[in-house]
């Protein structure tokens, strides 16, 4: 039985992003699909990239890769959520900084999407929603519009990430989930999120949370220098 492993917002946390393979080994996936946002939050963006490359996982451009490759106020305008403040621009300015130019041509060289077909099985996996990068697609979001997006791609299957907020979705024609962050949720639950889907005879998914060394990175952070509210939102899954 095909199984996908659904990964997104990884933001960093090699730690994390270890814990996650680790677990993939044990449960086995026939393949691992990164929803973006590699970079960003977090201290390591060249080491979970190079593991990422070094992996052979399909992955696409989320919103943050494509605002460090922009570069200065632009790439915040433009990708980035509208009026953000001064601590996440600091870390913004500090991850710009940070990535190598290793990094950044790997970044570049990431679609926006991906469709697939796995055994009959069609699929779109995107970084905000079909409507934009940048788009918030929460647990409640209208299911008119999750539908229409699936019988506008053709699909069974819609990924989407971004949010930091798991959740799966069936529809009348299919699947929609988010499979949360890997490196930095944001639902109150500090583990690393990833989704596990069942291919046939239809998809099935379900949503994978993993405990992993947080005082490493939260030391990294302090280290770093980098603003202290990074570390206890780190702690709290904010």
């Amino acid at each position: 039985m095909p199984r996908l492993a659904v990964l997104s917002d990884l933001h960093a946390n090699l730690t994390a992003c270890q814990a996650v393979a680790a677990d993939l080994e044990r449960r086995g996936a026939d393949l691992v699909l990164v929803l973006g946002d590699l970079v960003g939050y977090l201290t390591r963006p060249n080491q979970v990239v190079e593991m990422v490359r070094r992996a052979g996982w399909s992955c696409l451009a989320g919103n943050y890769d494509q605002a460090v490759l922009t570069g200065g106020p632009a790439g915040i305008d433009r990708f980035l959520k509208p009026g953000i403040g001064p601590e996440p621009r600091a870390v913004f300015a500090w991850t710009e900084a940070a990535v190598d130019q290793a990094t950044r041509a790997f970044l570049a060289g990431l679609p926006e999407s991906i469709s697939l077909k796995i055994d009959g099985q069609a699929l779109l996996a995107v970084h905000g929603s079909p409507a934009g990068v940048r788009h918030y697609v929460y647990p409640d979001h209208p299911p008119e519009e999750l539908q229409a997006w699936l019988e506008q791609a053709g699909a069974g299957l819609l990924l989407m990430g971004h949010t930091h907020r798991p959740f799966i979705r069936q529809l009348e024609s299919g699947l929609a989930l988010n499979p949360g962050s890997v490196g930095k949720p944001k639902d109150g639950d500090p583990r690393a999120s990833y989704a596990l889907v069942d291919l046939l005879p239809r998809p099935r998914a379900q949503i994978i949370r993993l405990a992993y060394d947080l005082d490493q990175e939260a030391r990294l952070l302090r280290e770093a220098g980098l603003p202290p509210g990074t570390v206890e939102k780190l702690y709290l899954g904010l």
